[in-house]
């Protein structure tokens, strides 16, 4: 049985004349991809598979990467694919260091205090670059900062993270 498919990155315009793709990851291991990988096209904004993909190759531009498939070898196609998302099964998707999390397990999360007030549900990750931000909806929207001494515990099989407060978030 198949696990999930997730979303890795978002395919950006062709790159050169043998089909390379300009792509933007989701997630910082996206070079450890190897050669031979299976990566799915989705059909348009869902999860939904087009085509079925093998990674040639992959590697840093810019504030991207650019990719190349086997099934993609001319500017032409790689334009045809632009906008689209690519996917990959959770179970394929390269381990994390102990204690990070891929968005997609975080977003949906409940969120308490210490104390066991409820605080609502992580609806979104606002990435800011020194750290992560939650996007935390519940009587109001709060915004707490994805740090160690705030963040005391993510719990994916309870389904919830645990908070220290802050003065201000």
């Amino acid at each position: 049985m198949k696990s999930r498919l997730v979303r890795i990155a978002k395919i950006g315009e062709p790159f050169g004349i043998k089909g390379g793709i300009k792509i933007w990851p989701f997630f910082d291991l996206i070079n450890t991809l190897k050669k031979g990988q299976k990566i799915y096209l989705s059909w348009g904004d869902t999860l939904l598979v087009r085509k079925e993909l093998s990674l040639d190759s992959i590697r840093e531009h810019n504030k991207g990467y650019v990719v190349y498939f086997n099934e993609i070898t001319t500017r032409d196609e790689a334009e045809k694919i632009r906008g689209n998302w690519l996917l990959m099964e959770e179970e394929d998707l390269p381990k994390l260091p102990e204690g990070q999390f891929y968005s997609y397990q975080v977003i949906g999360l409940s969120v308490y205090e210490v104390s066991g007030e409820y605080l609502g549900k992580v609806k979104g990750i606002l990435e800011t670059g020194s750290n992560d931000v939650y996007i935390v909806e519940g009587e109001e929207e709060v915004y707490i900062p994805a740090i160690k001494d705030v963040v005391i515990e993510v719990n994916l099989v309870e389904g919830k993270i645990i908070v220290k407060r802050m003065e201000e978030y």
